[in-house]
């Protein structure tokens, strides 16, 4: 017999460490008495065997020694593209210690040993061989010989020095030793030939059930739970089976034949170890394999054994519990076909649209879509993708035939079209309960058709959000997470085990290994493109996108029993006969369906504004870094071409011999050399032409010592962020006069025009200082220079290098991204997405985030004027005043903070007058005013303002108003004024001298966080902490913060959501034409005729300040700022 063997790595020396063995095998016979078998692991012992046997106890005829395969020889048509070994000399050699373990001897012919080792080219005249082969089984996956797994023939001497059977012991003896491969160039492939169809291919990872085996000795035994009655079962292609090699246990298929696995178990210090036996009375458990797919070479350790000793019998049992406990997913995906109908024709869609319409318009019904040609990260859905096919599914009452209760449709080629604008009347019917899983999605696509989709009833991914608002750290909320989670879809009605399905993902079924150019698989698996997946997948696609539409209705069901267990408590008190379902329907599922109208509407952008500040914002970032080379050239002459965006070159500029925080033994080099674009077009030494690229040599701009810094890198290294480079700059302009620009050779190729925008020339100016500037401004780096000229010098030229990361950002955050067309419909409209996806229940926008706009005294291009009106029409923006310190005095009941709001006027200046009895006593001599209102004629006040004349300790004020409401602690805050903890900790207790109630509240909020896990907004929403129970000490820290922050944060985001359903409900808005654009925290921006601006103002304050159905339930009053005007900018 040939023995032939398949591995990826050598054997290695034994460790206690064992790794897991992947035995892949078919049925079907290399002849009438044999039976092929495939094995990959890294390298299996010297004493384990691994043999297969005939059922009927005939002599096995495939024996597995040192992770090799052995077959037949007559199992190839040809054998050229083999090189022969050494027979082995005495057959004895292949008897491992059966008698010890098995009833019979088995036998192993002398044979020849030959092992695939992963590597080399398949041939073409390979391949036609290898056509011809029936029954070779090969390493890894189910693919045909034509997929490009390649390996090239080793071949490996084991010669035997000695008799390899220790008589004594009856063992086998470390006589086998592997000589150094022999390489053959001839290649084969390792990939399995089989005879099957790509269709017919797939993933069968069976389910097996531990049962007592009837051989002596200790070996674990499972008997298979998959039927074979099925012709299609008759083939068990590529099945994977996970294996641990220091386990024992006869896997067998129907009788029909067997693989058993032996290995010693051994102990730490490398000796075998007794195994005591004991009576055990329990069932064994199901255990049940994770599904692999066809691209999986090897299969998934199961995660928990125990071993279980028979009294009596000497036979080891072993219970397993897989983590995963869903039915294959080629069975899966088969069961869930069986349940649908496809539709792919206009007559079809007609007599389904008739029943989903009539028979079965009081259902509630699950929809989807599968879009193809958008980027769903980059592209916004309006006016962008097709879909290629989409499916329904109305529930088990439903049948639209043949028992088939979900419909599949196919709109992917000639006549789609037609066929899904059959589908417009029960789309835009509004009595029809529609369910969707990210509604705002699968709308736009569908209405980029001219279908307006009516009869929103739930989306799953906000429901779930609603009941467990911790989610988005732990699972996430997409339709696979959520679908597969046995805890989150406990609350379905599901008949069988089986109807827990779980979303599969489309890199589960259809990812492939990409190729890398030399025909090897790559690491990075890749999806095809949809439309070929749906043309060349069918079935199984099929399967896979009507499952989205199944889990979302068993998902809403779950949600819907799990949310209407839970009470529903606002504003501290429980809601008699009320849930958090009641909760959804009344504030959520209406407010989802409002932030998808504004997602459609969208906001009109100037373009050519943006084009024209974009241009501008680039001139002024050459000029900021040309200042900074200046400047640096002084001190290392080749900074002059160094790129000031590159942190690497900056930091070996400013930071060059500093030590490692992390580690003493590593500092950054004296000197270092980069490679740099040759703009100047530079001959260095030894060359004849200018390079694209020359060398530049940077050094510490300081020799005798190197920069201090406070802030440094993950890696240890000092920093050189924004934030690093304002500390050592200070607060001083990067504008020192024009001595930055005194060379021409670094000034910008794209001057501007304008000369207000450029700097002046002159070779004979010296910069020039302000003496008058306050020392305190200057930055950590004014120090470390020898003179007081040098140090500012240093700060204004590292505060331009600031300016050049604050253009950048600017550039690439705002400018550019609002340009483009991927976030743009066919109007030009920008089109973001809003999401409810905050763990406090604050809206989010993305693509693009238009919430993330720079501060007003940051936005030096003035971003927000590019946002405007449509001709004829004006924006109304309207804005909360202080509304999460107003929802703080009302939680905690605070008096001092309810009579300040009360009285109106400065919040902060009043809360300064509270802290510091000197400025009260300002106040009431009448030195300083509180506030001061002009009259006519007025200039200014008579006497200074307290926001003036105590300028510092309103500051301290109004940090105070707002970290207090976060959580934050006197050690934050120590950082933040740096000063020392208990200096904080004194202006803290300043604070809550007045506001006692604030305090009180703040340890209830701890408390209910410790003892619920959670805590509650206004209206009732819980924020969840699971991981309170078990929490370190800085974790409690950070949940603690967290539990005074979201019954504010969340309270505000509760307000603003009643505000805006307020709005968007208001019947006079309608009339007038008015609709609600977007919403920026506690700010609404809306769009509407110019001619109706002031009166519509008027109503948006008003629905505002009373946004609990025309009421306000708060004990303070909500004050409210709103302009109209033609663009964002001018609104504010």
């Amino acid at each position: 017999m040939m023995t032939l063997g398949v591995s990826t790595t050598q054997a290695s020396s034994l460790r206690t460490s064992w790794p897991s063995y992947f035995f892949l095998w078919r049925s079907n016979s290399v002849s009438n008495s044999s039976i092929s078998i495939c094995a990959s692991s890294k390298a299996l012992y010297r004493s384990e065997f691994s043999s297969m046997k005939s059922g009927d106890g005939a002599s096995p005829t495939l024996n597995m020694f040192h992770a090799s395969i052995q077959c037949r020889k007559s199992s190839f048509l040809s054998t050229n593209s083999l090189v022969e070994t050494r027979q082995y000399d005495n057959e004895r050699a292949f008897l491992s210690d059966v008698n010890a373990w098995s009833k019979s001897t088995m036998q192993i012919k002398q044979e020849k040993h030959f092992r695939f080792m992963e590597s080399g080219i398949l041939t073409k005249s390979d391949e036609e061989k290898l056509r011809k082969m029936e029954n070779l089984v090969g390493y890894g996956t189910a693919h045909s010989y034509n997929r490009p797994q390649y390996s090239k023939v080793q071949c490996f001497n084991a010669n035997k020095d000695s008799d390899c059977i220790n008589p004594e012991t009856n063992r086998l003896s470390d006589g086998f030793r592997k000589q150094e491969p022999m390489n053959f160039e001839r290649s084969v492939s390792a990939a399995t030939i089989d005879r099957k169809t790509d269709s017919d291919r797939g993933p069968s990872i069976k389910t097996f059930k531990v049962s007592r085996g009837e051989c002596n000795g200790d070996i674990d035994s499972f008997s298979g739970g998959r039927t074979m009655n099925k012709p299609e079962n008759n083939d068990l292609h590529n099945q994977l089976v996970p294996m641990r090699s220091n386990k024992r246990y006869t896997i067998s298929q129907n009788g029909k034949g067997s693989i058993s696995h032996h290995a010693p178990n051994v102990s730490p210090n490398g000796r075998k170890q007794n195994i005591s036996t004991g009576k055990v009375n329990n069932v064994p458990k199901s255990l049940k394999f994770i599904e692999a797919s066809n691209e999986i070479k090897r299969g998934v350790d199961v995660e928990e054994f125990s071993e279980i000793t028979i009294n009596g019998t000497g036979t080891k049992m072993m219970e397993a519990q897989a983590n995963d406990h869903k039915p294959d997913i080629k069975e899966r995906l088969n069961s869930v076909y069986d349940s649908v109908l496809v539709v792919d024709s206009v007559s079809a869609a007609k007599e389904v649209v008739s029943m989903l319409t009539t028979k079965y318009k009081n259902l509630v019904h699950a929809c989807d879509t599968e879009v193809a040609k958008i980027d769903v990260k980059q592209e916004t859905p309006v006016d962008h993708g097709e879909i290629i096919c989409f499916s329904i599914y109305s529930g088990p009452n439903a049948n639209f035939g043949s028992g088939k209760s979900c419909i599949w449709v196919d709109v992917l080629d000639g006549g789609g079209k037609e066929i899904l604008l059959q589908f417009a009347p029960f789309f835009e019917d509004p009595l029809i309960k529609k369910v969707w899983h990210n509604y705002s999605f699968d709308n736009h696509i569908i209405e980029n058709y001219g279908i307006k989709v009516s009869g929103f009833h739930a989306d799953t991914m906000h429901m779930a959000r609603l009941w467990d608002s911790s989610r988005r750290a732990n699972g996430g909320y997409s339709l696979e997470a959520l679908s597969g989670d046995v805890k989150v879809m406990s609350g379905a009605k599901l008949g069988h085990e089986k109807e827990l399905i779980g979303k599969v993902s489309m890199k589960t079924i259809f990812g492939r290994k990409k190729m890398k150019k030399d025909g090897y698989e790559g690491k990075l698996t890749v999806i095809p493109p949809v439309e070929e997946l749906q043309r060349e997948e069918r079935r199984p696609w099929v399967s896979y996108s009507a499952l989205d539409s199944i889990c979302t209705l068993k998902l809403y069901e779950s949600l819907k029993n799990k949310l209407s267990n839970m009470p529903w408590e606002r504003d501290g008190e429980m809601i008699p006969d009320k849930t958090m379902f009641n909760f959804y329907e009344e504030y959520w599922q209406p407010f989802g369906e409002l932030l998808v109208k504004m997602e459609t509407e969208g906001m009109l952008v100037d373009r050519a504004y943006l084009a024209e500040i974009e241009k501008l914002a680039k001139a002024e970032q050459e000029v900021a870094g040309n200042r900074f080379r200046n400047w640096a050239s002084k001190y290392c002459p080749d900074a002059k071409y160094m790129n000031v965006g590159s942190d690497a070159q900056v930091r070996q500029l400013l930071f060059g011999g500093t030590l490692n925080s992390k580690n003493p033994d590593e500092s950054l080099p004296a000197e270092r050399t980069f490679k740099v674009p040759n703009s100047e077009n530079v001959i260095e030494e030894g060359k004849k032409t200018p390079g694209k690229f020359r060398n530049i040599t940077l050094q510490s701009i300081l020799k005798d010592k190197v920069l201090s810094t406070e802030m440094y890198t993950a890696s240890g290294w000092p920093s050189v962020s924004g934030d690093a480079l304002k500390i050592l700059a200070g607060k001083v302009s990067a504008e020192f006069d024009d001595f930055t620009d005194a060379h021409d050779d670094l000034q910008s190729d794209n001057e501007v025009d304008n000369d207000s925008e450029t700097m002046p020339h002159g070779e004979n100016k010296k910069p020039v200082i302000h003496e008058s500037a306050n020392m305190s401004d200057y930055g950590t780096a004014f120090e470390a220079f020898a003179s007081k000229e040098e140090g500012r010098e240093a700060c204004h030229a590292i505060a331009a290098l600031c300016e050049v990361c604050s253009i950048d950002s600017l550039i690439s955050n705002f400018i550019l991204p609002l340009q483009g067309s991927n976030i743009s419909g066919k109007n030009g409209r920008v089109h973001c997405s809003l999401n409810i996806n905050t763990e406090t229940g604050r809206l989010s926008a993305r693509r693009p985030n238009l919430q993330n706009q720079p501060a007003l005294e940051k936005d030096r291009y003035k971003i927000r004027q590019a946002f405007i009106a449509a001709p004829g029409n004006s924006l109304i923006v309207a804005d909360y005043g202080q509304l999460e310190l107003r929802i703080l005095a009302h939680l905690a009941n605070c008096k001092s903070m309810l009579e300040a709001f009360k009285a109106g006027g400065d919040f902060h200046s009043r809360t300064a007058m509270n802290m510091y009895p000197h400025i009260r006593n300002a106040v009431e001599k009448g030195s300083v005013l509180l506030e001061w209102d002009p009259q006519p004629g007025e200039d200014k006040p008579p006497v200074p303002l307290l926001k003036d004349a105590f300028g510092s300790e309103r500051r301290k004020a109004k940090m105070l108003n707002f970290s207090i409401a976060y959580g934050k602690t006197p050690v934050g805050l120590s950082k933040d004024w740096k000063v020392t903890v208990e200096e904080a900790r004194q202006t803290v207790d300043l604070w809550y001298n007045e506001r006692k109630e604030v305090r009180i509240w703040q340890e209830l909020r701890k408390k209910e966080a410790d003892e619920k896990s959670c805590v509650r907004t206004l209206l009732g929403r819980a924020r969840r902490f699971p991981s309170m129970k078990h929490a370190t000490r800085a974790q409690r820290g950070h949940i603690e913060r967290a539990a005074i922050n979201t019954p504010v944060q969340g309270s505000a985001a509760d307000v603003a959501m009643c505000a805006m359903l307020e709005i968007s409900n208001n019947s006079g808005l309608r009339e007038l034409g008015w609709r609600l654009l977007l919403q920026v925290h506690d700010e609404v921006i809306l769009e509407g005729p110019t001619e109706s601006a002031e009166v519509a103002k008027a109503i948006v304050v008003e629905c505002m300040s009373k946004p609990f159905s025309g009421k306000n339930i708060l004990n303070v009053d909500l004050a409210v700022d709103a302009k109209c005007a033609q663009n964002w900018y001018s609104a504010k």
